[in-house]
């Protein structure tokens, strides 16, 4: 272990490259970039809710609210950098 709570860095960088498959997803349905951002985070923070929660059932381990921090922080940093990079129209997803 590099440094006391990696993992935190490990879920941030897992929902990041979730909120980038969302948006690519999603904006097949949602015309506007606001609404994508918000449906690509929403749905990545909800998912890390209900990981967190499923974690409560299985033995060894426990939900805990700083890695759903984590995952939503990493989701929305994705979703902001995608939406500088639109706005901006050197690269889209």
């Amino acid at each position: 272990m590099w440094f006391e709570h990696q993992d935190k860095l490990h879920h941030a960088g897992a929902y990041f490259i979730m909120a980038l498959l969302a948006w690519i997803s999603f904006k097949q349905w949602v015309n506007g970039s606001t609404l994508l951002a918000l449906l690509s985070v929403s749905f990545c923070s909800l998912y890390g809710i209900s990981d967190e929660w499923h974690q409560s059932f299985v033995e060894g381990r426990r939900p805990d609210v700083i890695d759903w921090v984590a995952d939503t922080s990493g989701a929305s940093l994705a979703v902001f950098l995608q939406l500088v990079l639109h706005t901006r129209k050197k690269y889209r997803l």
